[in-house]
């Protein structure tokens, strides 16, 4: 049994579009982890300038009170960094998920190629004989 060319082109017409659609969603979580490392740094730089203003502050505090304020403001730029870094984390994750997938569907479009490849040689190795049969039964029969 032999398998159909056109047969094997659509299974290589479905694999491009399959590993089309994994490197555009590798793609956008690639924009999305970069996205979250931005909004990261973002969160430590709002921190350090929380710091900066705050060791004033710190400085003038005068009861325990004071001091518990300026733990509060700094603590809720502590918060937003921890969910930063979670976010970031997440979107790595699916990055490399994404990754993976991407090179799996990379690998399937290169399996469907060969077979392609395969395809096509086996049929032109067929043609190929079938006209150098019919060439050699014209050559027998001009003796």
């Amino acid at each position: 049994m032999t398998i159909k060319p056109r047969v094997v082109r659509a299974l290589k017409d479905a694999r491009t579009r399959l590993r089309d659609v994994a490197a555009a969603a590798h793609s956008t979580t690639s924009a999305a982890r970069d996205r979250c490392a931005k909004e990261l740094a973002d969160e430590h730089a709002s921190l350090e300038t929380a710091l900066d203003a705050a060791a004033g502050t710190l400085a003038a505090a005068r009861t325990v009170h004071e001091l518990d304020r300026v733990a509060d403001s700094t603590g809720v730029y502590r918060l937003a960094i921890i969910d930063a870094a979670q976010r970031h984390l997440d979107a790595v994750a699916a990055t490399e998920t994404t990754a993976s997938r991407l090179r799996e569907r990379t690998r399937q479009l290169r399996t469907a190629e060969r077979l392609v490849e395969r395809v096509d040689d086996h049929r032109a190795k067929r043609e190929a004989h079938a006209e150098q049969r019919g060439a050699d039964d014209l050559a027998a029969r001009r003796r």
